[in-house]
């Protein structure tokens, strides 16, 4: 059963890492846009709210990677001290 968890932890760190790639990338790309601070044309005003958007979405997305990164890991750290755990109680002398 801890091994599970330490699998499950493992692989959701993995997802979770990607997501913070995927996301981080999502926002420079949404950060570099050539959009004047104060747009002069309601194309650029429309422009200036399309790069806030995926500002906004991709802070947010951001958010929820680096939570569910913490839970894999701490899925991960609750399974490993079972096992830990498991041994010590087990008497095996690798516990220790």
């Amino acid at each position: 059963m801890s091994i599970n968890g330490i699998s499950g932890g493992a692989s959701g760190i993995q997802r979770q890492s990607a997501a913070l790639d995927r996301v981080a990338e999502k926002l420079a790309r949404a950060a570099s846009g050539d959009v004047q601070d104060v747009p002069s044309t309601p194309r650029d005003a429309e422009a200036l709210g399309v790069q806030e958007g995926a500002v906004v979405d991709g802070t947010v997305e951001l958010l929820v990677a680096k939570r569910m990164f913490s839970a894999a890991l701490k899925m991960a750290q609750v399974a490993n001290e079972g096992i830990g755990e498991a041994l010590r109680l087990g008497d095996y002398d690798a516990a220790a």
